[in-house]
């Protein structure tokens, strides 16, 4: 069964030289989000329905599925800020745009 996703972020990737991504990244790649209520990392699912790839630096609309979690989806919120994160540190942030209806 295919996921919908849950929300709609603005996404800013960090340029490489300041520790981002190395190589561009596609719809399907999977990074951790923390936001600012807790410490845990939440693995998530990107779509970037406005482009094919996403280059070092730059900033994306993404619609964002919880991989793991769901049961946090309630506490998200329009204009709430996170990290993206993949095993190398922090990698980019963003905020909330459009929370969608469960």
């Amino acid at each position: 069964m295919k996921k919908r996703p849950h929300f709609k972020a603005l996404m800013t990737y960090k340029t490489t030289e300041s520790g981002g991504i190395v190589t561009p990244v596609s719809s399907g790649f999977r990074v951790s989000l923390k936001f600012p209520f807790e410490s845990k990392l939440y693995i998530v699912s990107q779509t970037f329905p406005e482009t094919e790839l996403v280059f070092p630096g730059d900033v994306i609309s993404a619609e964002i599925t919880m991989i793991t979690d769901d049961m946090m989806i309630d506490q998200l919120y329009e204009g709430m800020d996170f990290e993206i994160e993949d095993q190398s540190g922090t990698i980019g942030s963003g905020v909330i745009t459009t929370v969608y209806p469960l």
